[in-house]
C-alpha cells in the first residue's frame, strides 16, 4: 500500500492530466550558464578566436573562429557509470567539439572534455544523441553536417561510429549508403540512434535512425555491415499537431520521425519498436523482425493511438521493470508516462513532472537503470530570442522512477 499527502488541484492540460501536487525527486546532476570546454588541462571558458597553439591571422571570420561561446548549445547525452556525454551538433560556427564527456563529481558546471580524447575533436562533424548499449559499446550518427543557417554544408558522409568503452578505441565506422537518404537535407535529420542487441550476441546488433528531416528511418546490421532505408506515412508530421508552444515559443517546425524505444524480448524473443514523429499526438508500433528485413515494413506496422492534446514529444524511452515508457512532452515542459499494457488514449497518459523553467524543452531522455535522465536546453529561445548569460540555461536532471509516477494513472498500471 502507498500512502503520500497531497493537494488535490485540478490542473487540466487539455486532455492530459496532471491530479496533484506530488514530489518528483528531482536531483540537479549538471548546470551550465555557458559550455566550456577542457583540452588536457587548458580550460576554454570564454570566447576565442584562436586555439592556444594556433597562428594568428588577420580578419577572421566567424567560420574560422575556434570557439563562439554562445553557439555551443547542447544537445544529446548519455550516461555510463561515472561518465555522462553531452554532445554540441555544429549547428553554428565557433564550437570546438562535438562529442564529449564530463565525470560526476562535486562540480555541478563542469568544463567538457572532448571523447574519446582532444586530438579526436575534429573527428567528428556533428552528433546528436549518442547510445550506450548493453554490451558496453557507445553508438552515435554522426551527420557530416555542417547545419549554420545560410552556410550549411555536408562536410563528410554520414557515418554511424561504435567505441569499446572499456578501452576507448573506435569499432569500426560504417557511412550511410546514397539510398539511405532522400536529398541534401536527410542527413541534418539523422539526430537519434536506438540499438537492437542481446548480450548473448553482441555482434549481430541492429540500429534504428530516425530522419526527421525527409522522415524516414535507415535500418543498419552489424553481422552484414549493410543498412536500408524505409519510408511511411507514420514517419511523417502531422500538419494538425504544428503550431505549439515549446519553451514559451510557438513552433512551427515541420520534424518528422523523431525517437525510437524498444520493449523487452516476448516469449519468442521478439520486440516492438514504439515510435513517433515530434509534431504529431500518435504513437505507433512495429514488431522489430519487420525492421530486420529490408522489404517487410509496408502494412506490418500499427497505429498505438493517441496521447492527447499539447503532448507533442521529442524522445522516449522504456523502463522494463514497470513496463513503462518516459516521453520528453516539449509542448508542456513536461515528462510523460504511459504503461504499454494499458490502451493508449489521453486517460492512461500522465504528466508525471512539469516545470516552465527547469524542463523547458527537453532535447533528450534516457532510462538509466531506475532513473530518468533529461538534458534540458531551452533551444526555442537560442532560435527565436536570446539568452541570459548570467543565469544557468542548460541543465541535466535526473528522477527516481517510482518517485515519478507514484499516484498516476501509471502507478495504478505497474505491475
Amino acid at each position: 500500500m502507498k500512502y503520500f499527502v497531497c493537494f488535490v488541484i485540478f490542473l487540466v492540460y487539455n486532455e492530459t492530466r496532471c491530479l496533484c501536487q506530488r514530489p518528483t525527486g528531482i536531483q540537479e546532476v549538471f548546470k551550465w550558464k555557458q559550455i566550456a570546454y577542457d583540452f588536457d588541462g587548458v580550460i576554454y571558458n570564454s570566447s576565442t578566436d584562436y586555439e592556444l597553439s594556433a597562428t594568428k591571422k588577420d580578419n577572421i571570420t566567424d567560420a574560422d573562429k575556434f570557439f563562439i561561446q554562445y553557439n555551443n548549445v547542447p544537445i544529446g547525452m548519455e550516461v555510463y557509470r561515472d561518465k555522462v556525454f553531452v554532445t554540441v551538433p555544429r549547428r553554428r560556427h565557433g564550437i570546438p567539439s562535438t562529442l564529449n564527456y564530463v565525470k560526476r563529481s562535486g562540480n555541478k558546471s563542469p568544463a567538457l572534455k572532448p571523447y574519446p580524447d582532444t586530438k579526436s575533436r575534429n573527428k567528428f562533424i556533428s552528433v546528436y544523441r549518442p547510445r550506450v548499449d548493453v554490451c558496453g559499446r557507445l553508438w552515435m550518427l554522426d551527420t557530416g553536417h555542417l547545419e549554420v543557417p545560410g552556410e550549411r554544408k555536408q562536410i563528410q558522409p554520414p557515418a554511424i561510429i561504435v567505441y569499446d568503452l572499456k578501452t576507448d578505441q573506435q569499432l569500426f565506422r560504417y557511412e550511410l549508403k546514397s539510398t539511405d537518404l532522400v536529398n541534401e537535407r536527410s542527413s541534418a535529420g539523422l539526430t537519434s540512434i536506438t540499438v537492437d542487441v542481446d548480450k548473448k550476441s553482441c555482434n549481430d546488433a541492429y540500429a534504428y535512425i530516425n530522419d526527421l528531416a525527409t522522415e524516414g528511418m535507415v535500418v543498419f546490421s552489424l553481422k552484414s555491415m549493410d543498412s536500408w532505408r524505409f519510408s511511411h506515412r507514420s514517419f511523417v508530421h502531422d500538419d494538425r499537431a504544428m503550431n505549439f508552444t515549446a519553451a514559451g515559443y510557438v513552433i512551427n517546425w515541420k520534424d518528422g520521425l523523431f525517437s525510437i524505444t524498444l520493449t523487452d524480448p516476448d516469449v519468442n524473443g521478439k520486440r516492438k519498436a514504439i515510435y513517433h514523429p515530434l509534431v504529431s499526438t500518435e504513437e505507433f508500433a512495429i514488431d522489430t523482425e519487420f525492421l530486420k528485413d529490408n522489404k517487410t515494413f509496408l502494412g506490418h506496422n500499427t497505429y498505438i493511438g493517441e496521447r492527447g492534446n499539447n503532448t507533442q514529444s521529442g524522445s522516449h524511452d522504456y523502463h522494463a521493470p514497470s513496463r513503462i515508457i518516459f516521453y520528453a512532452n516539449v509542448a508542456q515542459d513536461a515528462i510523460l508516462c504511459w504503461n504499454i499494457d494499458t490502451e493508449m488514449n489521453p486517460a492512461n497518459v500522465a504528466i508525471v513532472a512539469q516545470d516552465h523553467n527547469k524542463l523547458a524543452y527537453i532535447s533528450d531522455l534516457k532510462v538509466i537503470d531506475d532513473e530518468v535522465y533529461v538534458l534540458v536546453n531551452q533551444i526555442p529561445k537560442f532560435i527565436y530570442s536570446r539568452f541570459d548569460t548570467n543565469e544557468y540555461n542548460y541543465f541535466i536532471h535526473r528522477y527516481r522512477v517510482f518517485d515519478l509516477i507514484l499516484g498516476t494513472a501509471c502507478d495504478k498500471a505497474a505491475p
